[in-house]
């Protein structure tokens, strides 16, 4: 019979001694060993160690046989209790057995301090726990910009519930952070990294709970990410963030010649006509008082007319809103183009609308040109109704002269037995202005409702939610304290929080044709 080696060893190494033994106190030297009762290896270990309070540099960590040694390339502080967590760093040399959260404490001083401060840390948007947040402290009289420039004294990892726990403080007052280290630098970075801060000064004690919430900040530097035209007659602008945005043609003598929607976003969609090579804007910023000059290449007037002459120009048409084949009755359906529209060139005689009542019936479309590239569709729509919507060539045209070809749009109408109703009476925290959100089980947001509330206005308020389809939907509401009914995230350097949000977890389930009611108390 072949021999098969055994059974697989799954089991980790064991601590069998430390030098000085864990938990020592008046610890005056810079190295420390750890026997195990097998050959050992380190992994990983700039990512896997974490030594509380900081040290300027990681020691050098080596394995030789069953032997790690630590050694600290610099004096201690004294009277300090420091706490050394390898995480998975050290396992067995021949199956790679981690020897897990292994922990190590010692005091430079007479005493292991014994105190601690834990918590949680949820995001401020959704409320969700959020896992893998570093939470730091920081000396009492650092600024608020301490996170940007220096790594936290001590931190730890939130857990996968967002929970976490830092322990063998010393009695003392500390600032507190938490953000998203996504490039484990120990610093917050801005941008991708969200962050969230606890109040001035947070005292260690036997039982000190600090629960914060983190938020990424909104980009203060606004800048251009594209500018480009992907086909004749339609060119689009896109910033990094949203802003208010007024477009101007560059040249006075074009400005018919380009037609836009100004308002406050982060991409805009600029028509164009008759100009060839290059498109040349200006985009002012009336909020932060600037005018960028823009340019982007465009078709030449040659290869435009040849592409028009070889119908390589596509006139795409699209029926909205549409969820598959079916539109909700109480909505007003859109024809949207990819283009610029000549409304004077539409031709009301090639287009018909066609639905089955007791007889097959065909009407003609009634239209109203929403803007440059969209139509509403006027007709009084039946409910429960299969309809088809039939373009014949050439119903629309665009300034460039293009032709539509033939199309036949077929949806059908939904009926109010369809939907549901969503009475809700809440009863709010104080006195403000609140957005109370309807949010299904992906957690988009379905309808909401803005409430204005004075100082006479009663904290009780009735809302009805029409028009809402069957399904599982909860409730959220936003306290907007500054009025712009939108939620404003906040600010680190301004030790600014986010505007609070409130959520309902528990669901509620709507059926067709059918009132539902919920009574919450928003806290």
């Amino acid at each position: 019979m072949p021999l098969n080696g055994g059974e697989r060893d799954l089991q980790p190494p064991k601590l069998i001694e430390a030098i000085p033994a864990n938990a020592s106190l008046n610890f005056k030297g810079r190295t420390i060993e750890f026997r195990f009762d097998e050959f050992v290896q380190v992994r990983d270990i700039a990512n896997q160690l974490v030594i509380t309070p900081q040290v300027k540099e990681l020691p050098y960590v080596e394995a030789s046989g069953k032997k790690i040694t630590v050694k600290f390339g610099e004096d201690l502080l004294p009277n300090t209790t420091y706490r050394m967590f390898f995480g998975n760093a050290i396992a067995d040399m021949h199956e790679g057995n981690a020897y897990p959260n292994f922990e190590y404490v010692f005091s430079t001083g007479n005493v292991i301090d014994s105190l601690f401060i834990d918590g949680k840390v949820i995001n401020a948007f959704n409320l969700k726990p959020e896992a893998a947040v570093t939470v730091g402290l920081y000396d009492q009289h650092e600024t608020d910009s301490v996170i940007y420039k220096k790594k936290p004294l001590y931190f730890t990892k939130t857990g996968g519930d967002g929970s976490y726990k830092l322990s063998y403080l010393p009695k003392s007052a500390f600032r507190s952070y938490a953000f998203n280290d996504i490039n484990k630098n120990l610093l917050y970075d801005g941008g991708e990294e969200s962050a969230g801060f606890g109040p001035v000064k947070i005292e260690t004690g036997t039982d000190t709970i600090l629960n914060m919430m983190v938020f990424k900040e909104e980009t203060p530097k606004v800048f251009l990410k594209k500018a480009s035209s992907p086909f004749y007659g339609l060119a689009y602008v896109i910033y990094n963030k949203e802003q208010n945005n007024v477009v101007s043609a560059y040249y006075r003598n074009q400005t018919k010649d380009i037609s836009f929607n100004n308002g406050v976003n982060d991409s805009i969609r600029i028509y164009y006509r008759n100009i060839y090579d290059t498109l040349r804007l200006l985009v002012h910023h009336p909020e932060r008082n600037r005018t960028d000059t823009i340019s982007m290449p465009v078709s030449s007037k040659e290869r435009f007319e040849r592409n028009k002459e070889e119908k390589k120009i596509y006139l795409n048409i699209e029926l909205t809103p549409l969820d598959g084949t079916r539109l909700d009755h109480f909505t007003k359906p859109v024809l949207v183009f990819n283009n610029w529209m000549d409304e004077s060139q539409t031709n009301i005689a090639k287009m018909i609308l066609q639905y089955k009542a007791d007889s097959l019936i065909k009407a003609g479309l009634i239209l109203d040109q929403k803007n440059t590239n969209m139509f509403n569709i006027e007709n009084k729509l039946l409910p429960n109704t299969n309809y088809d919507i039939i373009l014949k060539q050439g119903a629309f045209k665009t300034v460039h002269g293009i032709e539509s070809d033939s199309i036949r749009i077929s949806f059908k109408t939904s009926e109010p037995s369809d939907y549901g109703i969503l009475n809700a009476k809440l009863f709010l925290p104080k006195k403000e202005n609140y957005i109370v959100q309807v949010v299904n089980d992906k957690e988009a947001v379905v309808t909401e409702q803005y409430l204005e509330m004075s100082l006479t206005t009663s904290t009780e308020q009735s809302l009805q939610f029409k028009n809402l389809r069957p399904g599982n939907y909860f409730l959220k509401v936003i306290e907007d304290k500054n009025q712009n009914k939108k939620w404003d995230t906040g600010h680190i350097l301004d030790q600014k929080q986010p505007e609070i949000i409130y959520f309902n977890t528990i669901a509620i389930k709507l059926l067709a044709d059918w009132d539902s009611e919920t009574v919450w108390k928003v806290e």
